[in-house]
């Protein structure tokens, strides 16, 4: 049965009143509701029959062709413009084949859309509130890393979960489990195994946690902005739906925390399957860290915060509380996220 709603989505529609906003909810029931599809294209036939029956009603005497000096002599039957309209096979074809292309407009992914485009529209996608998991990998020894950064270990692989600006991520080290994470209010903090926890306020970061944060987290609005303003944007695969664009940055872009990043979008969804991008420090490539989407999953807000990774009466140290056990958990923690494999 289809809704009431629906029916009217599709009316208004087809006659071109349905506000942009509502296009894409149309869209996602009719990729879910067969019959709303069936419904769909019995309303547009229906739709344009009817327009070109008014069209042809509309025609005068006058817009008819002069047939006065044909050659009657000829044995063929003479066919008239207004009665070839009139055969009904042919209005059930044409309308039938402008049927389709209604409906291929609503339904087809946009696949001649500009890579500047398609970005545009995944942080559109991305500007609303939706929790992603993606698996993590951070590469300082490849073959272009291994002489600019020495005996730098290879952290472990991990897990991040990412809303909006928020975060959580997971991984093992030296038989310890680190999460850390940031909460809806800015503040960034990190447990070891959830025996104890250091929470640093929004306005109190150090900077050497901003450069993990910026190192080793997927701020995807950020991101898309930046790609949008100060790279080049090229198609490298566009493989069913999944698009990959290659964006390399503009000569004159200075400061920048990102080197060429490699996106893939699935542009049925909206959502980013993959990144791989290069992560800078005063021009100079640090890491290449790549992000994989493994799920989508809503999430309650407290998931975001550090109490929920704790075990029950564990320490938490804010501002004034503990002097200096902070400073020293922070630095423990610091050299866990660097070294994973080093042995206690």
């Amino acid at each position: 049965m289809i809704p009431d709603t629906l029916r009217q989505q599709i009316d208004q529609w087809l006659d071109g009143d349905l506000p942009e906003g509502e296009r894409a909810r149309l869209k996602e029931s009719l990729e879910q509701t067969p019959e709303a599809l069936e419904f769909l294209s019995d309303r547009a036939l229906l739709h344009t029959m009817l327009a070109r029956s008014a069209a042809f009603d509309s025609l005068t005497p006058s817009a008819a062709l002069d047939y006065s000096e044909v050659n009657h002599s000829s044995n063929k039957p003479l066919v008239q413009p207004c009665r070839l309209l009139a055969q009904p096979w042919i209005w059930a074809s044409s309308a039938t084949l402008a049927c389709l292309l209604l409906i291929s407009m609503l339904l087809l992914p946009n696949v001649m859309a500009s890579p500047a485009e398609l970005v545009q529209k995944t942080l559109a996608e991305y500007r609303t509130a939706i929790d992603r998991c993606y698996a993590v990998k951070v590469e300082t020894e490849g073959r272009t890393l291994r002489k600019r950064l020495p005996g730098r270990a290879v952290p472990a692989d991990s897990k991040l979960w990412v809303r909006g600006n928020s975060f959580v991520q997971f991984f093992d080290s030296s038989g310890d489990q680190l999460v850390w994470g940031r909460d809806a209010q800015g503040a960034v903090w990190f447990t070891l195994s959830g025996k104890s926890a250091a929470i640093f306020a929004a306005n109190e970061i150090p900077d050497v946690l901003q450069d993990v944060c910026d190192l080793r987290i997927l701020d995807v609005t950020t991101m898309l902005e930046s790609l949008l303003r100060d790279y080049d944007l090229k198609y490298t695969d566009r493989e069913d739906s999944n698009h990959t664009i290659l964006a390399s940055p503009r000569p004159d872009l200075s400061n920048s925390k990102y080197g060429n990043v490699e996106i893939e979008i699935d542009t049925r969804s909206g959502l980013i399957r993959r990144v791989s991008l290069e992560r800078l420090r005063a021009k100079r490539v640090l890491a290449v860290i790549s992000f994989s989407l493994e799920e989508t999953q809503n999430r309650e807000d407290s998931f975001y915060e550090v109490r929920t990774h704790l075990q029950p009466n564990a320490d938490a140290l804010e501002r004034g509380i503990g002097f200096g056990r902070r400073s020293d958990l922070l630095r423990e923690f610091l050299q866990k996220l660097r070294f994973p494999n080093a042995t206690p």
